[in-house]
């Protein structure tokens, strides 16, 4: 109740406050509320969510770091780039929730450098209690890959068991909470009952009809907003 009230007075006062306050209230408050809450799962698409463009830190990525000596096969190839959530996932409301990856991509294979260095970021949270990956099906693990755009959402049971048998998580449909670059792979969600948010909506890369996002998932993009939701509007950087 104190959580919803505090929610409320946000949203009826956050015109007078300025962005990067109202952004950590909003995170705060979302965390503790998730906090209060039951079991929460937070899964994350790979390619353009957890990383950005290969060749963009920097420029025009500027929240992005560029691992060097690490090669990413996604799309075109290249060194490895982490997106500002990949490095940032503990100032997230995700920090109090299980971790999950469902891509399409296969993170650079099995023992990849990018697999590693992708894990040890999801697991400072402390709510990734495995080193192993999963096939799209059966899911043996909650890092998934290998699943087709447009059909993510048939793999989220299999990592919501896998906590349940493997720690004794209770999560909801309504505590899941998954987010991709990509509205063909969040709109399937829809009839599901978990929450999807497509992330990325300020930088989507235009060498692919803006269907991909650019520099990955910002920070301010992992809400706990319950729904189906998609990138709207006309201020999306295209590059």
């Amino acid at each position: 109740p104190r959580t919803s009230r505090w929610m409320r007075w946000l949203k009826r006062f956050a015109y007078l406050l300025p962005r990067p306050t109202l952004l950590v209230m909003r995170v705060a408050v979302a965390t503790a509320a998730v906090a209060s809450a039951g079991d929460c799962l937070c899964i994350f698409d790979i390619d353009r969510t957890l990383t950005g463009s290969q060749g963009t830190a920097g420029s025009p990525c500027s929240k992005d770091v560029q691992v060097d000596g690490v090669y990413d096969s996604a799309y075109t190839g290249g060194t490895l780039v982490l997106s500002e959530v990949s490095q940032f996932i503990s100032q997230t409301f995700c920090s109090q929730c299980y971790i999950g990856t469902i891509s399409a991509g296969s993170a650079s294979g099995a023992g990849s450098a990018e697999r590693g260095v992708l894990h040890d970021k999801l697991a400072v949270p402390g709510h990734l209690p495995t080193t192993s990956w999963s096939a799209c099906s059966p899911v043996t693990s909650p890092l998934v890959t290998g699943c087709p755009d447009g059909t993510k959402q048939n793999a989220v049971g299999g990592i919501v068991s896998w906590y349940q048998q493997n720690v004794g998580a209770s999560i909801a449909n309504g505590d899941v909470h998954f987010y991709d670059d990509r509205a063909d792979n969040v709109k399937p969600f829809a009839s599901t009952g978990y929450n999807a948010r497509q992330i990325s909506c300020s930088s989507r890369d235009s060498k692919y009809g803006n269907a991909i996002g650019l520099c990955g998932a910002e920070v301010s993009e992992i809400v706990p907003d319950a729904g189906v939701q998609v990138c709207g509007g006309d201020d999306a950087l295209v590059v």
